[in-house]
């Protein structure tokens, strides 16, 4: 799937219907944007979630974001 986006915020706004369409209701994303890799975690409670990947190697990218999660470097906002 493509999203047309030139910033970070683009993206998160852009991904939002997409992640409700998936999940219904989202309570807050989660965002890991380094070195060019970009995941955006969108969550529905503490069990469902869908995440948005913008990487040369998305799997590269996921494990990244799941190292930088467990090291407390990945920041979540609710969603408003």
């Amino acid at each position: 799937m493509e999203i047309k986006a030139l910033t970070i915020d683009e993206a998160v706004k852009a991904g939002l219907p997409i992640a409700r369409e998936v999940l219904g209701v989202i309570d807050r994303y989660c965002l890991y944007d380094v070195s060019g890799e970009v995941v955006i975690e969108y969550w529905r409670g503490k069990e469902l979630s869908v995440k948005l990947i913008y990487a040369n190697d998305p799997a590269k990218a996921l494990m990244h974001y799941y190292n930088a999660e467990r090291s407390g470097l990945v920041r979540c906002s609710s969603v408003s």
